[in-house]
């Protein structure tokens, strides 16, 4: 039997399986056999594996030792150190806690009851990771993605949905929005150093922007109208400037970064008001396609 790429059956599955035919009996089951044209009686023999059928032909898009490898992967991550972990956060008491792993990437999920609760769990969960054999080796970025009942959304929330699927243009940038979606980086009034607050959420952000690393992402730092033109855009590009040092010392590499300070010339409100300033003030984060 040919095995199809689960990713692209819905086009192809229907075109490859009227070319399966018998063309003896005398082949290993474990064969696919195809004629080379529908004129001709001669067949070919594939090996297993996962193939496309384009233009007439089968090609080949995972073979079996690429397939054996992700299926390696995938099983180790999930069944071997990652439920190890998961274990330890149940014998410490969070039974309500979880672990997402990918590349080097973990991420803390669940709902606590209450923030203090969530403090004590992160602290037992980053601990728990680091003395593992595996994730004390292979992961370099824990975020915090526990939400807190009828409270604040985890800031990694999003990046863990995102490293269990597909990563895509699209899906990146919506990790991002949604990350970024009612929260802000906050910065001191005046100047361009980023407020301790903000660091769980900019371990976020850093955790997208490495499991997008086929994108670039521009930090686009905002002011409000407060303030002269030029000193708006001087310190827009500070805080730009700091959030992707911050970026970059969280593991996301350099040449992926952009920094661009727009001061006050794409507001979001033009009122003068309080409210009008707190909408406009902020930092955004767009993916773009790699030149």
């Amino acid at each position: 039997m040919v095995k199809m790429d689960p990713f692209l059956r819905p086009a192809v599955a229907s075109v490859a399986l009227l070319g399966l035919v018998a063309c003896g009996g005398d082949k290993p089951a474990d064969t696919a056999q195809v004629p080379v044209a529908e004129d001709s009686l001669e067949c070919v023999t594939l090996p297993e594996g996962m193939y496309a059928f384009e233009n007439g032909k089968f090609t080949a898009t995972v073979l079996p030792q690429q397939q054996a490898q992700a299926g390696e992967q995938l099983t180790r991550a999930s069944n071997g150190w990652v439920g190890d972990i998961e274990n330890a956060f149940t014998g410490a008491g969070y039974t309500w806690m979880g672990f997402v792993a990918r590349e080097n990437i973990g991420v803390v999920t669940g709902v606590a009851p209450d923030a203090d609760t969530k403090r004590r769990a992160l602290e037992a969960a980053t601990t728990a990771i680091m003395a593992d054999p595996t994730g004390g080796t292979e992961i370099s970025l824990i975020v915090d993605g526990i939400s807190v009942a009828e409270g604040e959304r985890g800031p990694g929330d999003s990046l863990s949905a995102l490293a269990r699927g597909g990563i895509s243009q699209d899906a990146c940038q919506q990790a991002l929005n949604q990350t970024m979606e009612g929260q802000k980086v906050q910065f001191p009034t005046n100047r361009g150093d980023i407020s301790p607050v903000s660091m769980g959420l900019l371990d976020a952000v850093a955790g997208i922007s490495m499991l997008c690393d086929d994108f670039t992402v521009e930090v686009g730092s905002h002011t409000d109208s407060r303030g002269s033109d030029e000193y708006n855009l001087v310190l827009s590009q500070k805080r730009a400037d700091a959030v992707k040092q911050y970026l970059e010392e969280k593991g996301v590499a350099t040449d992926q970064l952009t920094a661009v300070g727009y001061g006050e010339g794409m507001p979001l409100d033009t009122a003068d008001n309080a409210e009008a300033w707190g909408r406009n003030s902020r930092t955004e984060f767009k993916i773009s396609r790699r030149p």
